[in-house]
């Protein structure tokens, strides 16, 4: 018996051994495997382009929305996605970011952004700096024979004034103005709006803004663009509409042997493109034109001179945009 477990219990010693020996050799040969392939996971897959989108925080708001609504100066978002899906580069990268359209005077701030290393989706604040139609924000990587394809944004309008509104607000049956001195006379704006709202609002909230004209807007050269955004759901009617009330300067819409019917107000419904000539009213008061079935139109009978200054009253049932 003891000469039996005496022999034996090398044997028992040796077989680990080997066991261990062959756990230690398999290791090593799987090592090598485990740690490239976390190091292949950890570059990711080097980009080929850039994806870029702009948009505004438009919690509340309703009715024709623009992705951004956002006035000169202030913050918006801008978001790069890196392609393919999950791709980054291996080390911080700066991207420039550069304007895109014809006739722009503005610049973004800042005028560069740092995508970090290993990550392919990050947000920034950017501003624009000027009020204008049509912008298109491109983001490129600032070096030299890169081989990254540049992303641009969708067209995006830059307003110069933009006032929020909330639900409730008891300002509404009187009239609230956008723009210098709230658009009363004596304002400095070449062009502003008045709305008035006897019946609130659907959504919790609202705005008016004052954009540029530009020639592929139809408007005339020298007025702003007066929006208002607002979700009004069912409270107005074509006999008890909402009235935008259009101040136009006495230099800029001059006195003519016509009188105020020479004027025409060009107005959408959409939150970008052209504008279209609002047709006169059939009775003060009544948002419908006789022609078609549009409820919005212009009331010449209620519209008037202020101290010189030209009144163009639009009737209309949901919310609008529209200038001279």
């Amino acid at each position: 018996m003891r000469s039996r477990k005496v022999g034996n219990a090398p044997r028992a010693r040796w077989a680990g051994t080997r066991v261990v020996r062959a756990a230690l050799a398999a290791t090593a040969l799987l090592a090598p495997l485990v740690v490239g392939a976390v190091t292949a996971q950890a570059a990711g897959t080097a980009p080929t382009g850039i994806s870029v989108t702009v948009a505004t925080d438009n919690t509340g708001l309703g009715g024709a929305v623009p992705d951004v609504l956002v006035q000169a100066g202030a913050p918006f978002t801008l978001t790069v996605d890196l392609k393919p899906d999950g791709a980054s580069f291996n080390k911080d990268t700066v991207l420039g970011l550069t304007r895109v359209g014809s006739g722009l005077h503005g610049t973004f701030s800042p005028s560069t952004i740092t995508m970090p290393a290993r990550v392919s989706h990050a947000s920034f604040p950017v501003s624009y700096s000027a009020a204008d139609n049509g912008v298109s924000l491109k983001a490129s990587v600032n070096e030299p024979k890169t081989k990254v394809t540049p992303g641009t944004s969708a067209l995006f309008d830059v307003v110069a004034t933009l006032l929020r509104l909330a639900k409730g607000d008891p300002q509404f049956k009187t009239g609230v103005g956008v723009g210098d001195a709230g658009c009363s006379r004596g304002t400095s704006e070449p062009e502003c709006g008045i709305v008035v709202l006897p019946q609130d609002i659907n959504s919790p909230a609202g705005a008016l803004t004052l954009g540029r004209c530009t020639t592929d807007l139809n408007c005339t050269p020298g007025s702003q663009v007066v929006q208002f955004v607002a979700d009004l759901g069912t409270r107005y009617d074509q006999f008890h509409p909402a009235t935008l009330i259009f101040r136009c300067s006495k230099q800029l819409c001059r006195n003519t042997n016509n009188g105020i019917q020479a004027f025409t107000l060009k107005v959408s419904q959409s939150a970008s493109g052209p504008l279209h000539v609002s047709l006169p009213c059939i009775a003060k008061g009544v948002a419908n034109n006789g022609v078609n079935q549009e409820t919005f139109c212009t009331d010449y009978v209620q519209s008037r001179r202020d101290n010189g200054d030209l009144l163009l009253y639009l009737l209309f049932t949901q919310d609008m945009r529209g200038s001279t």
